[in-house]
């Protein structure tokens, strides 16, 4: 037995009668020919999961450590619950997805531990942060009923609360109430521990189906800090720490109760909160411009999905087994046909909902990816302002490059709308 099979065994003992995570969604009638897009990782039909490294990569993990993961996950011998799919491995054992992700993440944490009574807080932040980037991936796609995976989530929590007390800036965690329910946000702020807080405009992330409030440090360090601009996260309905929501067509409903008390924090200037919209989290992004214009100071979207595919079978039918389990667990579904789903996301689409048909008053950018295959160049130019509105197309890249790009565009459009 290898090391880091025995560190992960610390953590929970093996067992073989865990739901397999590729099995806890039925959809007995389910037919996908997944076509690949440049933001969705690479398609490959021997994996459940959808294998994006560039942007695993960008949101902190080291490239070759997961490579290292996967192959271990790859060639492994152990019983699988679809022999096409090499992350279906059953059982909290080797070779299983959440296992060996995991196993990587209790690495960092140790090494993380051994520095934490130094004065090296910037590197013990660091390993705090891949071993909460590490579990977190190892609870992907975070599906409710995965028991495995909201263990991995805890971790991955815990980890990241660590990482913010060894960061360098000030970051709080806050409670709201969302229809009687508690919800817990991360406010990320610019001011150093060694320096008075001070009052700061935010951008307000709306996630899309694939990630945890706890992903875009790295975007907040490097883009927002400098600029004196924090980073407000929380968790898309049915996932993380907003688990006790259903996804509904209403997606802004958890944004749209903390934009309605953001006055109560008194370290956000309430009058520059600018919503940043990832792929469907433009959905809940633009939704709000609409219904709230006067809390919002501008709106980032990039590569939105607000329309096309909540309405065209076509493009429906392309999408992989994994993301049309997403959306399902995301609604509250564990059993759903291919019929059924379609139905259902009819009413996602913010053109259905009648929301589109003028521009909004909130100065808006869009960025638009060529070669995506489920937002295209038509789908941003849906979203218009009656104020400002830039369209940004950024052309084919390589993926890492591709994200740069719009990260220090966005960071420019921000800087120009809040001086």
């Amino acid at each position: 037995m290898t090391e880091h099979e025995n560190r992960s065994e610390k953590l929970f003992t093996p067992q073989f009668n865990y739901p397999e995570t590729s099995a806890l969604i039925a959809r007995p009638d389910s037919n996908s020919t997944f076509t690949p897009s440049v933001l969705d990782g690479e398609a490959r039909s021997n994996w459940y999961r959808v294998i994006n490294r560039m942007s695993w990569h960008w949101h902190g993990l080291p490239l070759l450590e997961v490579g290292d993961v996967l192959s271990r996950i790859a060639v492994s011998t152990r019983k699988r619950s679809n022999d096409n799919w090499l992350d279906s491995v059953i059982g909290y054992q080797s070779g299983n997805w959440i296992y060996e992700f995991l196993a990587e993440a209790v690495q960092w944490q140790q090494e993380a531990e051994k520095n934490q009574s130094t004065e090296c807080n910037e590197s013990n932040c660091q390993a705090w942060l891949t071993a909460s980037a590490l579990a977190s991936l190892a609870g992907y796609p975070y599906f409710r009923n995965d028991d495995l995976a909201n263990q991995a989530q805890i971790f991955a929590n815990r980890y990241y609360h660590e990482a913010m007390n060894a960061s360098p800036y000030q970051i709080k965690e806050l409670d709201f109430k969302v229809e009687n329910k508690n919800v817990k946000a991360i406010l990320h702020t610019p001011s150093k521990k060694n320096e008075a807080a001070r009052v700061c405009p935010v951008v307000f992330l709306c996630a899309g189906l694939s990630h945890l409030q706890i992903d875009f440090y790295h975007y907040f360090s490097r883009y927002l800090a400098p600029l004196g601009v924090g980073l407000l996260t929380v968790d898309t309905p049915s996932i993380g720490h907003s688990k006790q929501f259903n996804l509904s067509q209403n997606t802004s409903v958890i944004h749209q109760s903390i934009l309605e008390q953001i006055k109560s924090v008194p370290l956000i200037d309430p009058d520059k909160v600018i919503l940043f919209g990832y792929r469907f989290g433009a959905n809940t992004a633009t939704r709000l411009a609409y219904l709230m214009p006067h809390k919002i100071k501008g709106v980032i979207n990039i590569a939105p999905i607000v329309h096309q595919l909540f309405i065209d079978r076509q493009m429906q039918a392309q999408l992989s087994p994994i993301y049309r389990d997403i959306i399902a667990s995301r609604l509250g579904l564990n059993t759903v046909s291919d019929q059924q789903l379609m139905a259902e996301l009819q009413f996602f689409s913010l053109k259905e909902q009648r929301l589109l048909t003028k521009p909004c008053r909130v100065p808006m950018l869009n960025i638009a990816y060529e070669g995506d295959m489920l937002s295209s160049l038509e789908e941003a130019k849906l979203l218009t302002s009656a104020q400002k509105v830039s369209l940004i197309h950024i052309k084919a890249l390589a993926f890492k490059q591709g994200l740069q790009q719009a990260a220090e565009q966005s960071t420019q459009w921000i800087n120009a709308l809040i001086k």
